[in-house]
């Protein structure tokens, strides 16, 4: 089962050289996410910053998305769900923007997954054609960075109602984004930590209440209502 609360740890969302082969194992299991990013900052030699990111998003995404999950992500390429384990299906939104998207590389590039893949562009995001509470884990990582706030709003509406209750959303966006919070205004359960400037943490739908529930809540308020039998 997922763990949330680990994200806020300062060992979560890390591989280690054993479990992923990752050479950098060792001294990622030390640090957190921002001082993960400086040491990159300081030992890289090109675009220090963007590796540190890819570093922790994979790390995010391959130990928090479950295997045959259903995923949805909100992106600009496939490459992030190349990180998703034994995925049983996925669609990637490429939101509208003014740059020219060219879906030839994106529909190679996401068929060597060899899973059903479904993918749209320059669809305005509350347009999407997307059955709702029916994707298992959702992704946004750095989409965000300057977007007004509607329009952050728009992206967290589309995948929270596109997950199923339990589902997950995990994100790593600009601290300036204030994605936990829009997080929280969509009745998500948010964990989260923010360092190096970013907010990288697991939002999750909460599951209805249940039927029985109800019934329990109408039987109380009903008891509620009836008035005691004087009696002489």
């Amino acid at each position: 089962p997922l763990r949330p609360q680990a994200v806020c740890r300062r060992r979560a969302a890390l591989m280690s050289d054993d479990a992923r082969g990752t050479p950098l194992g060792d001294l990622a299991d030390k640090l957190s996410i921002g001082e993960r990013i400086g040491q990159g900052t300081k030992n890289s030699w090109v675009n220090p910053a963007y590796w540190n990111r890819q570093f922790v998003t994979a790390s995010h995404i391959a130990n928090n998305v479950p295997n045959g999950s259903t995923v949805l992500e909100l992106g600009k390429d496939a490459k992030n769900l190349y990180y998703v384990p034994s995925p049983e299906a996925m669609t990637l939104v490429v939101p509208p923007s003014n740059l020219i998207v060219e879906q030839g590389p994106i529909r190679e590039a996401a068929a060597k997954l060899r899973v059903p893949f479904s993918l749209f562009t320059e669809t305005p995001l509350d347009a999407v054609p997307l059955t709702a509470a029916s994707f298992d884990a959702a992704l946004l990582f750095d989409m965000l960075d300057g977007a007004p706030e509607q329009a952050a709003y728009g992206a967290v509406s589309l995948l929270a109602n596109a997950l199923k209750p339990g589902g997950v959303l995990l994100f790593a966006e600009r601290e300036g984004a204030n994605l936990p919070a829009i997080c929280a205004d969509f009745n998500l359960q948010v964990a989260s930590e923010a360092e190096g400037g970013f907010d990288v943490g697991i939002a999750t739908r909460r599951p209805p209440p249940s039927r029985q529930t109800r019934k329990q809540k109408a039987a109380a308020a009903a008891r509620g209502r009836r008035r005691p039998v004087a009696v002489d």
